[in-house]
């Protein structure tokens, strides 16, 4: 008798766990965090000596079907060299007429194709933890103030001076996020933004093992459901 309750009762609940699934709407976030640039003059990342800076970012998930959504991002990370390099090292990117430091920020914004992995189903029960990844295009705008040591100055003084960039990226992500009792959700995502044909930090001396410059970004987020 209690084994043929305990089936009834695991049916009950597999029959309304179904019945409230593949219920993902459209959502709207906003996502904060740590962050980092990969770059020529931004430190040596061999020996974790870089900043750690923070970015910020909305985001609109637009749903399609039960695996895929559309996201658009929208951003803005914190970006700043350091202070790593040693004498040796900074004339030598003086002598190619480049800046050895800079600080500024960089904005950007990107649409991705978004695969949910195990979204909610019809018949099956609903995942606690869901894991979703993707893949997009993007434009970003770095504005900066760049440092350059002066040339053959006994003194050593450098120059500022204001400098930009801006061109494509590919950007890569991959998330995890649990659905809350309210109509929201909160997550975890991590970022990869790769420039393969524009410098980030205006640098190009190829200091570094991985030729493109790139943004790495671990975000919280936060989401809530709009529309139907």
């Amino acid at each position: 008798m209690k084994t043929f309750l305990l089936f009834i009762c695991g049916f009950f609940f597999i029959v309304i766990s179904s019945i409230a699934q593949d219920n993902r709407k459209d959502r709207l976030g906003i996502g904060v965090g740590p962050a980092k640039m990969y770059g020529d003059n931004t430190g040596v990342h061999s020996k974790f000596k870089f900043k750690v800076l923070p970015v910020l970012s909305l985001d609109y998930n637009k749903k399609i079907q039960t695996f895929f959504d559309v996201k658009a991002t929208l951003g803005w990370q914190m970006v700043n060299s350091g202070d790593f390099y040693n004498t040796e090292q900074i004339d030598k990117i003086a002598q190619a007429n480049l800046p050895h430091a800079f600080r500024g920020n960089i904005y950007y914004a990107d649409v991705m194709p978004v695969y949910h992995i195990n979204p909610n189903q019809s018949g099956y029960l609903p995942s606690l933890i869901k894991v979703y990844t993707g893949l997009g295009l993007g434009y970003y705008y770095s504005q900066r103030t760049d440092e350059r040591l002066i040339l053959n100055d006994p003194a050593r003084r450098t120059e500022t001076y204001a400098a930009n960039d801006s061109g494509i990226y590919i950007p890569f992500r991959l998330g995890i996020y649990k659905d809350l009792q309210s109509d929201a959700e909160i997550g975890l995502e991590a970022t990869l933004i790769v420039s393969p044909f524009s410098e980030l930090e205006g640098n190009d001396q190829q200091q570094k093992r991985i030729k493109s410059d790139m943004l790495m970004q671990f975000q919280f987020y936060y989401r809530i459901f709009i529309g139907k």
